[in-house]
């Protein structure tokens, strides 16, 4: 049932993505379907991330080229949506709305450090790390405390688990600053 609402929402988001990109600069009626669209990739976001979070997560991203590829395109997705939304607030900062300053400030901080490279980057570098404890399972089986491969396991779960705590508070962030936008 998960991977239908996944493979539905994915589906919809690119069907309005080329939409959305003919009207680059887009009407202030068209600012409601951005944040929709937002919207739903947050919410398919914080379904994902939660998977994403744990070695198992990683390993299904290391291992599964389609998963891989639903979630890059999901952050894709959001990243294009967030530059149309970064259009429409610099538009709408020229017009003096005082916060469309902080949204300018969060979209920019977005993109130079959770873009899809940098995700793709830090998520390569943990599969890395997943695929050396792998090699090295029975000898760290052996071993106990910090050395075991329970521990080492935990260890590459937490530094996950702050990656994707800190990407989904900035997806979360960029949503609230939305949502409080379309209230101005």
């Amino acid at each position: 049932m998960k991977k239908l609402l996944f493979f539905l929402l994915i589906c919809v988001v690119f069907l309005n993505k080329g939409q959305t990109q003919e009207n680059i600069e887009a009407p202030v009626e068209d600012t409601l379907t951005v944040v929709q669209h937002l919207d739903q990739l947050t919410l398919l976001w914080d379904v994902e991330s939660i998977e994403l979070k744990t070695y198992q997560g990683l390993r299904k991203f290391c291992r599964s080229t389609a998963y891989r590829n639903s979630i890059t395109e999901m952050l894709e997705s959001m990243h294009h949506y967030d530059s149309v939304l970064y259009d429409m607030a610099i538009e709408a900062s020229k017009q003096k709305h005082a916060h469309m300053k902080h949204l300018i400030h969060e979209l920019e901080s977005f993109e130079s450090h959770y873009g899809v490279k940098q995700f793709m980057n830090h998520l390569k570098e943990e599969c890395q790390a997943q695929s050396d404890l792998e090699r090295h399972k029975k000898d760290y089986k052996k071993d106990n405390g910090d050395e075991s491969y329970d521990s080492k396991v935990y260890v590459v779960e937490l530094e996950l688990q702050k990656y994707v705590k800190h990407l989904t508070h900035r997806i979360d962030r960029l949503d609230k600053h939305v949502h409080h936008l379309i209230k101005e």
